[in-house]
């Protein structure tokens, strides 16, 4: 797997996107759960929300709220839930660094993640979902040509088709990063998710793409 950034994604400001391939001796999603008091520790925010704001911004779209800030309020409004420890680990970094982190399935072996804006020709089946729903252009998304895994503008949200199941065992984790960020917030976001799973699932590996 690689990522390749269009010229119209750098425009946008994203210019330190990685990706990482995650991957257990055992489904990602079995094993403990992150408790309530675990999880307050390790997401404390580091403050950057306003530069995911910015991105949505420069989208065309800004009423829409960053996934970070929308997941602090929830947990606030809710607790703490877990859902076993690959997503556990994404959640943690969003809550930290203040923008949405993918967790998807595995497109292929060979499958080159492209981060772009959409034509106004594609459609997703959002998570949790069965069905498609089209992305207007200029909106941003992100997957093999043709097969989108995420969009994000008018709304934010995965594909349904490459969601994480109870027996994956290998994914691939997404940081889009945002405006006027450098490599260090993007790195940062990997050593969140390293620092959760090593805690949850030692066994389980992350390795950043090429």
């Amino acid at each position: 797997m690689r990522i390749t950034i269009t010229a119209q994604a750098r425009e946008l400001g994203l210019r330190h996107v990685r990706g990482w391939r995650i991957e257990g001796a055992r489904p990602l999603l079995d094993g403990p759960a992150l408790t309530a008091e675990e999880a307050a520790e390790l997401a404390t925010p580091y403050g950057e929300a306003s530069g995911y704001a910015e991105l949505l911004s420069r989208l065309g779209h800004p009423e829409q709220t960053p996934a970070g800030e929308r997941s602090r309020k929830l947990v606030a409004e809710r607790g703490w839930r877990s859902y076993g420890p690959a997503i556990d680990a994404v959640n943690v970094a969003t809550l930290r660094h203040g923008g949405g982190v993918g967790l998807h399935r595995i497109p292929g072996e060979d499958a080159e993640i492209v981060v772009g804006r959409g034509t106004g020709q594609e459609r997703i089946v959002p998570a949790f979902t069965t069905k498609s729903k089209p992305i207007p252009a200029g909106d941003l998304i992100y997957g093999p040509a043709g097969s989108p895994m995420a969009w994000l503008g008018k709304r934010d949200t995965d594909s349904a088709d490459y969601q994480i199941q109870a027996d994956t065992v290998a994914g691939v984790v997404i940081a889009l990063g945002h405006p006027g960020d450098d490599p260090a917030h993007t790195a940062a976001i990997g050593d969140t998710v390293r620092e959760v799973l090593a805690l949850l699932r030692p066994d389980v590996e992350l390795r950043e793409l090429g």
